[in-house]
């Protein structure tokens, strides 16, 4: 899976690096020389995609590397801390790219010329970054990497933005009114903006090793542990995820006249019922205790919580509570 995961994102990394290369440069120069700030904007837009992705090279690699004496629960995180840096890189971009916009907005400076070329150039940046998109995303999928999927969502919001040139420099040739380049201009970077919180945002999630509203790997351990004879009252399960794997701890109870041999094997048991059942689990940690034991613990998931997936408004219908 490692070997797989590091030649699928060194691969989707220098793809990345070398589409948004020739994208910004080719959207860059075509700004520059026909005065468009919708299409420069995009371009200084694409030019932070190269970073980005290679962010997401850099970051790949480190999060591939296997636990040390430093890092015994091994590098995973790199992802999430890229996505951090990618999201502050698109922020600053964005903000950069309103001032300049605002700034033409309000002194009247938008003069554009050669519409035709800036209208060709939109419509090869919608459809190249298209591409880009499914197959970035398809790769942070396949190999469940959350910068992956920050890039992607970066190069869904690009359709957006060259869409949105390419509808602004039409409207510009139809009606004559230079303002609107310099307004697309802002709305572009209003966009790049949005994108850069959500991304940011996004990340809290493994950070705070926390898990997302949606991810059902509670109900697949306490479904698992059905399956597993002798082991009573599963409680205090705490399930955090690093990169694409999951860290497992929880409390068993077993019957108090069992020797150490046959617990420890219960214990084992409950780790590969689990492990089958959700293949990224990295590791599982089991407490032993004898049933009917009660003390004082801290907050952890039990099997008496309900457990449900988000309605279709999207209002948030998950229950827990400490045992």
């Amino acid at each position: 899976m490692t070997g797989d995961r590091a030649t699928l994102s060194r691969r989707g990394s220098i793809i990345g690096v070398g589409g948004n290369a020739a994208l910004a440069l080719m959207k860059v120069f075509t700004g520059l020389f026909t005065g468009s700030m919708a299409i420069l904007a995009d371009g200084v837009d694409s030019t932070t995609d190269i970073l980005t992705s290679v962010i997401t090279w850099i970051s790949t690699s480190v999060s591939n590397k296997p636990p040390d004496a430093q890092h015994p629960y091994g590098h995973e995180r790199a992802d999430a801390v890229a996505s951090k840096i990618v999201s502050m890189i698109i922020f600053f971009a964005g903000a950069q790219l309103a001032m300049s916009s605002v700034q033409k907005l309000f002194t009247g400076a938008s003069s554009v010329t050669n519409l035709a070329l800036v209208i060709t150039v939109a419509s090869i940046s919608a459809i190249a970054k298209y591409l880009l998109y499914r197959y970035k995303l398809g790769i942070g999928r396949k190999i469940d990497s959350s910068v992956f999927i920050a890039d992607a969502m970066n190069m869904k919001l690009d359709i957006i933005i060259s869409l949105s040139v390419l509808g602004g420099s039409i409207f510009v040739g139809i009606t004559g009114l230079q303002i609107v380049d310099s307004i697309v201009g802002l709305i572009v970077s209003a966009l790049v903006i949005k994108t850069s919180i959500e991304i940011f945002w996004e990340t809290n999630y493994e950070l705070m090793d926390g898990l997302k509203p949606d991810d059902n790997i509670y109900r697949i351990i306490f479904d698992a542990l059905k399956r597993v004879p002798d082991v009573y009252n599963p409680h205090k399960v705490r399930v955090r995820k690093m990169g694409y794997k999951y860290l497992v701890d929880l409390d068993i109870e077993v019957n108090p006249r069992l020797s150490v041999s046959r617990a420890h094997s219960l214990a084992k048991q409950v780790e590969a019922a689990i492990k089958k059942d959700k293949e990224n689990v990295y590791d599982v940690h089991v407490h032993v205790e004898p049933s009917g034991n009660v003390e004082e613990e801290n907050f952890g998931i039990d099997s008496s919580n309900e457990f449900s997936h988000n309605d279709e408004q999207g209002q948030e219908i998950d229950r827990y509570s400490s045992k």
